[in-house]
């Protein structure tokens, strides 16, 4: 069946009735429905595995006080991690780690191909990594298998390297939206972090992904039609007064966030030198996430009658996905007059510009003033511990994403900073729940570099545009002192230390002042129209160095190119290689450029039509003549250029 499905489509490809990017279109729907089925499925198997391993052991220890059931906790993360660590090297080494640079890397380096066997071992190692205690998130394992999902449609299909691409893009895309219920979030992380580009053409499919794997989210995700979290009624009417709070705490943010990657991939090369046996690092690293997680107090000071009556209320806070630490740092706040600040506050002073805040009562975690220290004191080692430990389960084989330990460094970092501001300078701070919002935003920022999908992804998971102004200023702030500390981002830096060096589509403005004249190759064959398959091969080993030949007309004029696959496709058939003519297999009307358009321009035409050579011509009509011959290999090679004296 797969192999008629195959079939069929190339054909109707080949023979014009299916366009490529209207094939991809449709393709990406189906993988959008797929990701959106493969997220619930995902969702579901961790909870499962959660409620029979460290779930119901933590919940045991709440109930009865012992030591057994505090061991049983602290030995779930090793066990969890040796067989993760084993079946991923059997099986699939890439879907060991975060999952995201390793899509970033098939974009750009591997035409998008990635083996269809991730999407199942990434399943089922992030499901028992996360199941049994390790200290990631779900994220990067959902958007590597919706782009699995994609990019083996598009293999199954034969499609170009192109339209793999896209379809990898709007399986990560439909990942972000059926996991976070972000449909817009997900076609900006897809866009701005995997691709690098927000070319039109690849915007469509994207799209269609991302709506369609939230419509499936809808009926039969965890989320279904309410944001990630709930119940959020915070408000910023531009009080003057505390905005430069909010822009404090985007420098925080962005120290943390460069302090996460830091340590993330420093603990990962310690570990492997003190520790080379991947059996025993798996095991003592997962240990101390255990230990850690059974020996840490479970509940805060404080919860709100929602809090204790959760299912997960008994859970570690820095074990599995930590979800409801970030709840709970998004509903606090002070125990004060909710109507506005205080009457003897600075920003009494300026009627017009007050901002105020609601919670809905029966979520809000009240913090009676007195006792402001009493919370902090529980939450802030949260802010040192989240990280340690995603990095220690990372590094000891664990599968994985960085996305949702960096919301929980925001949210616990950005509700201490809340707590610590309302205990030193009451008048000049907000509730601390807008700081755990805003410092979500701001340390992914800071950690992705990614500072629209941080803001749109946050907006999308509070529902909460009314503070869409101290978002945005600290997710700036956080990401230029993040950048200027480390200018790769967490998912850069894996790539950069395997010695991969990728650069994105918006750093093509280095292009924009070389010419097409300047790159193009002005000694070149060409064929005639009779000329057959056997004459075209011999022309094609003389000159191996360029993809694509033109055929020229008894007049002179370009009739249309040969590219290495129309040739491919002639051999590879019954007919007979003397009964085949160049004019037969070549391309009609292709693209061409101008001498004097500069790279940018050509990089945009070599994508419209997924060819490696273009021709070059000057004037107009009849009087059109071919000068040239433009190389996506010599265009790359003096971007490489351009990239290294241009910085």
């Amino acid at each position: 069946m797969p192999a008629r499905l195959r079939d069929w489509s190339r054909s109707l490809s080949q023979r014009g009735a299916v366009p490529g990017g209207t094939l991809t279109i449709v393709i990406a729907g189906l993988v959008g429905l797929a990701a959106g089925v493969g997220a619930a499925v995902f969702g579901w198997l961790i909870e499962v595995i959660t409620d029979s391993t460290y779930g119901l052991a933590a919940e045991r220890l709440a109930l009865e006080p012992h030591w057994g059931w505090c061991v049983a906790v602290a030995a779930c993360p090793p066990i969890g991690l040796l067989v993760v660590a084993w079946g991923t090297r059997t099986f699939a080494p890439e879907a060991q780690g975060h999952g995201v640079p390793e899509v970033i890397t098939a974009v750009a380096r591997h035409d998008g191909v990635i083996r269809p066997r991730i999407a199942l071992v990434k399943i089922l190692a992030s499901g028992l990594t996360i199941g049994t205690g390790g200290s990631v998130g779900r994220e990067g394992p959902i958007v590597q298998i919706g782009a699995a999902l994609g990019s083996g449609a598009g293999q199954l299909l034969r499609l170009s390297a192109k339209n793999i691409k896209v379809l990898v893009a709007a399986g990560a895309a439909a990942g972000i939206s059926a996991t976070f219920n972000a449909p817009l979030a997900g076609v900006i992380f897809a866009s701005e972090i995997i691709i690098g580009t927000f070319a039109v053409e690849s915007l469509t499919p994207i799209v269609l992904a991302s709506v369609l794997a939230d419509v499936v989210q809808q009926h039969i995700g965890e989320h279904r039609l309410n944001p990630a979290f709930q119940d959020l009624e915070y408000q910023f009417a531009g009080a003057y007064v505390q905005l430069p709070s909010y822009l404090l705490l985007g420098l925080v943010a962005g120290l943390a966030a460069a302090g996460f990657i830091k340590v993330l991939y420093g603990l990962e090369g310690a570990t492997q030198r003190w520790l080379p046996d991947w059996r025993g690092r798996a095991l003592v690293l997962g240990a101390i996430v255990g230990l850690v997680g059974a020996v840490y107090p479970a509940a805060p000071p404080f919860r709100s009658a929602a809090e204790a009556a959760s299912e997960h209320a008994s859970l570690p806070p820095v074990m599995g996905v930590g979800y409801e630490v970030v709840e709970h740092s998004l509903h606090l706040r002070v125990d004060v007059d909710e109507t506005g600040p205080d009457a003897d506050s600075p920003s009494a002073s300026f009627p017009f510009f007050q901002d105020f805040f609601r919670t809905a009562p029966d979520k809000a975690v009240v913090v009676p003033r007195e006792r402001l220290l009493t919370e902090l004191a529980w939450l802030a080692p949260l802010v040192l511990l989240k990280p340690l430990l995603t990095s220690l389960t990372l590094a000891g084989g664990g599968s994985g994403g960085v996305f949702a330990p960096s919301l929980f460094l925001g949210a616990t970092l950005g509700g201490s900073f809340g707590l610590l501001l309302n205990l030193v300078a009451p008048g000049l701070s907000h509730s601390p729940g807008v700081y755990a919002i805003v410092g979500m935003a701001a340390v992914v920022a800071g950690t992705t570099q990614g500072v629209l999908s941080a803001i749109l992804i946050v907006y999308e998971m509070t529902d909460q545009y009314e503070i869409i102004l101290p978002i945005m200023a600290a997710t700036g702030v956080a990401s230029v002192v993040a950048r200027v500390i480390d200018p790769e981002s967490i998912y850069y830096k894996k790539l950069s230390r395997r010695g991969e060096h990728i650069a994105r589509g918006h750093d093509l403005h280095n292009l924009d002042h070389v010419m097409v004249r300047d790159v193009m190759i002005r000694r070149f064959p060409t064929l005639k129209p009779e000329d057959n398959a056997a004459e075209i091969i011999r022309i094609a080993r003389e000159h191996p160095q360029i993809e694509s030949l033109p055929v020229m007309g008894a007049d002179g004029k370009l009739v249309g190119i040969i590219r290495a696959e129309d040739l491919h496709r002639v051999l590879d058939s019954d007919m007979s290689p003397e009964l085949i003519n160049a004019e037969d297999i070549a391309l009609r009307s292709p693209i061409s450029v101008h001498p004097a358009e500069n790279l940018i321009e050509a990089m945009r035409d070599f994508g419209a039509r997924d060819v490696e050579t273009l021709p070059v011509e000057v004037g107009v009509g009849e009087s059109r003549r071919l000068v040239g011959l433009l190389l996506r290999s010599d265009v790359m090679h003096r971007y490489r250029q351009e990239m290294l004296t241009g910085r």
